[in-house]
């Protein structure tokens, strides 16, 4: 039988202290998508994190995990201890790696190797999605190393190969991410309307595009003082297809320097 189809989503994974607040509503958001996630039982998930670009400052250089133990990295500082104890269980998958270098190679993105595991942009939120564990096959790739929206795109457009084998696709960082200005509370005028941009850009009729052009919009840099944890929508977007998907919206709220935005894409269903 021929794979479904895979999804293609966005989370925005906060702060760790989220993982604990089970009822405030991104908790909740993180729920609903592995509600979504278990309906869909994707072949595996691969996964790209603001938190990890390839250190090689070359563009379309991606390096990919190849742990498949899927180790957690406790990429935060300055947490109570707890949080540093925190488990999330899950493996990744010989053919899952094999596949994600094969869709990298045909489409001409060049890769590396390490041994890593997953950070908190991802073994966070999948935390709380999966209720501390899943059997769905995980494997982390990294943003490129030049920080490039366009590289970023082109990224995405190669992993989207891999979604006709039955994988889905995620990114996660988060659509409004100025930590100096929540840390020493300064107003926010920019977080709403530019989490209104990213919104309008993700539902458009040419996502890849008008994601590219959130790094031009006027509020971008102060939405987005460094420009990791808006690249993996990038990807995102470049991994689904307007054509033939539909843009379901899981979760967007403007909260100051760190707005919220969730979203997945998934395939249209056919008339029968």
């Amino acid at each position: 039988m021929a794979a479904t189809r895979g999804s293609v989503y966005f989370l925005s994974h906060g702060g760790p202290p989220t993982m604990f607040q089970s009822t405030s509503a991104p908790y909740q958001a993180w729920q609903r998508y592995g509600k979504e996630i278990a309906a869909a039982r994707p072949r595996g998930l691969v996964v790209v994190s603001a938190h990890w670009e390839n250190d090689q400052p070359t563009a379309d250089v991606i390096a990919v995990n190849t742990d498949a133990t899927n180790p957690l990295v406790y990429d935060f500082y300055g947490f109570p201890k707890e949080f540093y104890e925190q488990t999330f269980e899950s493996r990744g998958d010989a053919q899952l790696l094999a596949d994600i270098k094969g869709a990298l190679g045909a489409a001409g993105v060049a890769y590396s190797t390490e041994k890593r595991g997953l950070d908190h942009g991802v073994w966070v939120p999948f935390k709380v999605a999966f209720d501390g564990r899943t059997d769905i096959p995980i494997a982390q790739v990294s943003l490129p190393g030049d920080s490039s929206p366009l590289s970023a795109a082109r990224f995405g457009r190669a992993l989207a190969a891999l979604r006709d084998q039955g994988y889905g696709i995620m990114g996660t960082g988060q659509a409004v991410h100025n930590l100096r200005d929540l840390m020493q509370r300064r107003p926010t005028p920019y977080g709403a309307p530019f989490l209104e941009a990213v919104d309008a850009a993700v539902k458009s009729k040419t996502p890849v595009d008008d994601t590219i052009n959130l790094f031009r919009h006027p509020l971008y840099r102060q939405a987005h003082p460094s420009p990791e944890h808006l690249l993996p929508i990038v990807v995102a977007a470049a991994a689904a297809d307007p054509a033939t998907d539909d843009v379901n919206e899981i979760f967007v709220q403007p909260e100051g320097a760190l707005g919220w935005g969730m979203w997945s894409w998934t395939p249209k269903a056919v008339a029968a």
